[in-house]
Order: C-alpha cells, then sequence, then structure tokens
C-alpha cells in the first residue's frame, strides 16, 4: 500500500533534501506520493466515509496540480503544452488506480477496465511521443494532427479496445482478434498513400508500422497458444530489440550512447514502452479464467448453518 513512497528516494540525498527545506526543489516527488496514496483510497472504496471524502478532494487537488505543470513545457494554448499536462494527468491516473490494487476492496471491476485501457493507452502513446521528441531533440516540434490525431488517438483507441479485451476475456468471451490494434498506429499512413516515396523518406512512416508490429509480434511471444509461434516470436522480438542498442547514437546521437547516463534512461523508456506495450497487446490471446462450476452433489447439499449437528 505504501509502495509509491519509493518515489521520494531522491530526497535521501543530501543536497537534494537541503535544496527541498531551503527552496522547495523536489517537492513534485511528495505531490506525486501524496496523490498515489490518497488515489489508492479513494479509488478502492465502495462507501461514502469522511476518510474517503477527505482523501478524493486531496487527490483531485493532487490531480490538477501533476496535470498543470505540464504548462512549464509550453502554454496550455498549443499542442505541445496540452500534450504534456494530459501525459502528466494521464500517468498519475495509471499510477492512482494502481495504487488500489493492495486495498481490501481495490479489485477492479470489469466495467472499468474499458475506460483504465483508455487512459493507460493515451498514457502510453504519450510516452512514446516524448521518446520521438528526445530523438528529434531541439528540431521537435508538436502539432494537433500530428501529435494528437496520429499518435495520441489510435494510442488511446487501441488501449480501451484491450482492456475491452480483457473485460470480456474475464467474462469468458475472449476477443483474439483484437491483438491487432495496436495498428491503428499506422492511420498515420493514410494522408501519403498517394506519395509512398515521400512516406518513406524520413522514416516517420516505417516507424508507425514497426512499433505496432513489434508489440503484435511480442503478444504472440508471450501467449501464442503453439509453442513454435512463441519461440520464433520471441526470437524476433529479442532481436527487434537489441537493434536499438545497435543503432542508438546513428539514430540520436552521441548522447544516446547506451553507456551513458542520458543514453541509458532513453534505452530503458524505450525497452519498458515495446515490453509493457506487448504485455498489454498479448491479453486478448490469453485464454479465459476457469471458473469452477459446482458438482450436483455441491449444489444438492444445503448450507452449513442449515445442516443437523
Amino acid at each position: 500500500m505504501l509502495a509509491p513512497t519509493l518515489l521520494t528516494v531522491a530526497l535521501l540525498d543530501p543536497e537534494i533534501f537541503t535544496a527541498l527545506l531551503r527552496t522547495g526543489e523536489g517537492s513534485g516527488a511528495l505531490l506525486v506520493v501524496a496523490t498515489a496514496l490518497t488515489g489508492g483510497v479513494a479509488l478502492s472504496s465502495r462507501r461514502w466515509t469522511t476518510a474517503r471524502v477527505t482523501a478524493l478532494v486531496v487527490w483531485g487537488l493532487g490531480m490538477m496540480a501533476v496535470t498543470f505543470i505540464g504548462t512549464m513545457a509550453g502554454p496550455a494554448s498549443t499542442a505541445r503544452g496540452v500534450w504534456v499536462c494530459l501525459l502528466g494527468g494521464s500517468l498519475m491516473l495509471v499510477l492512482s488506480v494502481a495504487s488500489t490494487l493492495p486495498h481490501q476492496q481495490g479489485s477492479l471491476q470489469d466495467g472499468a477496465l474499458t475506460w483504465v485501457g483508455a487512459a493507460a493507452g493515451f498514457a502510453w502513446a504519450g510516452s512514446l511521443r516524448g521518446f520521438m521528441a528526445e530523438i528529434v531533440g531541439d528540431g521537435s516540434n508538436a502539432s494537433w494532427l500530428g501529435t494528437f490525431g496520429w499518435v495520441l488517438l489510435p494510442g488511446t483507441l487501441a488501449g480501451a479496445l484491450l482492456g475491452w479485451a480483457e473485460r470480456e476475456r474475464r467474462r469468458g468471451r475472449p476477443h483474439r482478434v483484437l491483438v491487432w490494434s495496436p495498428l491503428l498506429f499506422g492511420a498515420v499512413l493514410l494522408p501519403g498513400l498517394t506519395d509512398l516515396g515521400a512516406l518513406l523518406e524520413d522514416g516517420i512512416g516505417g516507424g508507425a508500422i514497426a512499433v505496432p508490429i513489434m508489440l503484435v509480434v511480442g503478444a504472440f511471444a508471450l501467449a501464442a497458444c503453439q509453442v513454435w509461434v512463441r519461440l520464433v516470436c520471441t526470437i524476433v522480438f529479442v532481436a527487434a530489440l537489441s537493434v536499438w542498442s545497435i543503432t542508438a547514437t546513428a539514430v540520436g546521437g552521441a548522447e544516446f550512447a547506451v553507456n551513458t547516463p542520458y543514453g541509458a534512461w532513453a534505452t530503458i523508456l524505450y525497452f519498458g514502452l515495446l515490453v509493457t506495450g506487448a504485455l498489454a497487446t498479448s491479453l486478448p490471446l490469453r485464454s479465459a479464467p476457469h471458473r469452477v462450476r459446482p458438482s450436483a452433489a455441491t449444489a444438492a447439499a444445503p448450507p452449513a448453518e442449515e445442516v443437523a449437528p
């Protein structure tokens, strides 16, 4: 239940802790932890108690603060500003939902899985857009159509479909075809179909194809029924991951070398996005949970309290 407090580990550094006391620098970590902990209480409870209302108020204020911190990256009237604001808010929402799991009533209701999937899909796509911005560097430009239309919207829809697939799987109605949901990212290719040469010239079109295909391949590596399919897909997925380690400096420059702190962080971010994306994409392939049906003898037996001594 207190796992989010690990995010305050940086305050163990004497310099950072001193800066927190003198200037307030580093208080963002405390804000995130407080929001996650109160979100776990507010979202897991089923009854309206004083504790839940208090937690809900604190959580709401924390969500607003974390969201609007994004205006430091750009005004709220610009695509970049809105993207960063919503990225912060969606990441905080996903962490808050995860913080409900240790609570006694923290099991997620099936009906909420679609909405949680949409939020997680938005956070995933927003993080992917952030990785893309780091690769481009100072020349990165966020636009309403490019960022929201071709990255964030497909990510949100794919997340919602995967969340809905998990809901249906838990109800014994798996929809394996939804494993192809990440291909919605390929929508960015539609405007360029009339000029295939320009489409692949800068690699953007290739990335729009490669990333979702890697997610699908990773999903089959994790949950395909046939062993040989899982083996082949595992080899392909691991090989695709290793390509980044070889080409990182060629793509992003010398600072992306994996033996530097910045390059190691970028590599972990990229690998983390692909692995978590593959895990989510594998949900439609997983078997429906086994429901134990009572036997005829058990069904016919009276409740324990009605049996005579």
